[in-house]
């Protein structure tokens, strides 16, 4: 509703803004139906699969944590890991997010969500031995743990810029880190599946869905 009405009242007075065939925000709040799409997703809000203690938990969290947690809450942070070489050209800056819908994984690569609590390294089932052996210390995908706490550094070039990254978005929260890593078919790959909240997900509406029905609710 909330979103609907400004972009009524916006799409009224703007009417240049119109006629793309794309919901009609003004510039400042182009994000804010990400988030409430985001936050209607969240343990506090959504209506299947949360237990009353986890969301009453959820609520208290939002009433108390600092903004920039609450901002992680409902919509981490997303990289890729095994081209962070190419994409991460500065790195006094945060690399390139990726948007948090399934679209963006790939059975070749790994990626690392980073969340108000931590981060979890999600790993491709075809991803590169190289990659694997240089990050893990182990010979293949197989040799992989389901679930593993803790990430140790290695003598090279790829363990050294995932740390590096790990560290540079930990100082800018200032928070103790802990990384857990799970493999695509892991039981546990939910920890990381959970938070891609752009999909559809717990008989929820995607993210693309949900501007659609804004859209036809504000003719």
């Amino acid at each position: 509703a909330v979103v609907s009405t400004q972009s009524g009242h916006y799409g009224r007075d703007c009417p240049s803004a119109k006629g793309n065939g794309q919901l009609v925000v003004p510039k400042t709040q182009r994000l804010l139906p990400l988030y409430i799409s985001s936050l209607l997703k969240s343990k506090a809000f959504r209506l299947q699969n949360v237990s009353v203690d986890e969301r009453f938990m959820t609520m208290l969290q939002f009433k108390t944590l600092p903004v920039d947690d609450i901002m992680l809450m409902m919509y981490p942070r997303l990289f890729s890991l095994h081209n962070l070489a190419e994409t991460w050209t500065d790195k006094n800056s945060v690399p390139p997010r990726l948007a948090l819908t399934a679209e963006k994984l790939t059975r070749q690569g790994a990626f690392i969500l980073q969340t108000h609590e931590h981060f979890i390294i999600w790993v491709g089932r075809h991803v590169s031995e190289i990659f694997v052996n240089s990050v893990y210390n182990v010979q293949a995908y197989s040799d992989l743990p389901d679930i593993a706490v803790g990430l140790q550094h290695h003598d090279n070039a790829i363990s050294d810029i995932i740390h590096d990254l790990i560290s540079l978005l930990s100082k800018v929260r200032d928070v103790p880190t802990t990384v857990v890593s799970v493999r695509e078919d892991s039981r546990n790959g939910f920890m990381f599946l959970e938070h891609l909240v752009e999909d559809r997900s717990d008989g929820q509406i995607s993210y693309f869905e949900f501007l659609q029905k804004i859209q036809q609710q504000i003719g």
